[in-house]
């Protein structure tokens, strides 16, 4: 929906938020043990952080992709389903990322998409209007809570995010009539509902 009474963007079924990092990853892995792999890391990774005690094991995790530890996994953990665990992690992992790297843009879409879709904005856990530090504090807090605290909150909170991103998106592709950003708009409502079902997963034990 949008305010003013202006129609609703149209999403299509677009494409899982930034497949193509994948493709930067050299190799294949075995398809007969990928989806094996995928599962025992992804769950190697969230069982040793739980357990562990020591903030700098956290910390590394929470990191991992701005140390670019996370190349080796992205093969794997980016082509799994996204009620999964390692699909989850990847997208988290991915929104996350994106949020520390173009933290203006990601602003500047929220504020936009809040507006449009208030009912998600206390989910999110943004401050009102929300600053760059603030929200990369927040993604921050979003990505250890999955591995330290409660998975499926946490993961249902970045599907938020992305959802209200998405929706800016989409409001501000209708006013500069960007097709790039219309695109851009519809692989981050996929992602934000493919976190939001993971969430779900999560809280219902389902999550493999």
């Amino acid at each position: 929906m949008s305010s003013h009474g202006s129609p609703a963007p149209r999403f299509r079924r677009p494409a899982p938020l930034y497949a193509s990092v994948a493709e930067t990853i050299p190799g294949e892995p075995d398809p007969a043990t990928s989806t094996d792999l995928a599962h025992d890391s992804a769950r190697a990774l969230l069982d040793g952080v739980f357990h562990s005690s020591d903030a700098d094991v956290v910390e590394r995790v929470v990191s991992l992709a701005a140390q670019d530890g996370l190349s080796d996994l992205a093969a794997l953990w980016s082509s799994a389903p996204a009620t999964t665990l390692p699909g989850a992690l990847w997208r988290l992992y991915v929104l996350h990322t994106w949020t520390q790297r173009h933290g203006d843009d990601v602003v500047l879409r929220y504020r936009a998409g809040s507006r449009t879709i208030p009912g998600l904005r206390y989910l999110s856990g943004f401050a009102e209007p929300p600053d760059v530090q603030q929200v990369q504090r927040t993604l921050d807090h979003i990505l250890r809570g999955a591995f330290t605290g409660d998975l499926g909150l946490a993961l249902r909170r970045a599907g938020a995010v992305a959802t209200i991103v998405a929706h800016g998106t989409a409001h501000l592709a209708d006013e500069d009539a960007d097709d790039d950003r219309t695109r851009q708009a519809e692989r981050l409502l996929r992602t934000g509902e493919e976190l939001t079902a993971a969430g779900r997963h999560a809280e219902a034990g389902r999550l493999d």
